[in-house]
């Protein structure tokens, strides 16, 4: 995966990593000598978003910078008719325990209902 933003072209660069010993001559001793160098990367934070460029909704990589600074618009939420929302809360409305337990004690009480205006079964025997 390339670690390049596709608005700025931010990219991964390179430099040196100091490796360094001794006490600081401020601090009281002789003075930091350098022991070594290594190369190291350093990286831009690019993450994959969802934008929308030209009217067309797709994933591209963006760095934070361009995030923060608005150079991407994220996509609009779609709107939800009326109906169908109303409809998705009365469902997440019936999952809650306290309405899943009146539910329970209205079926309960339904079922004792129909019992009784039955008419028993199987008949006189003779």
């Amino acid at each position: 995966m390339s670690r390049v933003c596709e608005f700025c072209e931010k990219k991964t660069t390179f430099g040196n990593t100091i490796a360094r010993r001794g006490l600081a001559k401020y601090l009281g001793g002789v003075g930091v000598k350098k022991t070594g160098v290594s190369r190291r990367e350093f990286r831009p934070n690019v993450q994959l978003l969802r934008v929308e460029i030209d009217g067309h909704v797709r994933r591209a990589k963006i760095c934070t910078r361009c995030i923060k600074s608005g150079v991407v618009a994220k996509p609009k939420k779609r709107d939800i008719p009326e109906k169908v929302r109303l409809a998705m809360k009365a469902h997440e409305e019936g999952k809650k325990p306290e309405n899943r337990r009146k539910a329970r004690i209205a079926a309960r009480q339904a079922r004792a209902q129909a019992a009784k205006n039955q008419p028993p079964k199987g008949g006189k025997k003779a």
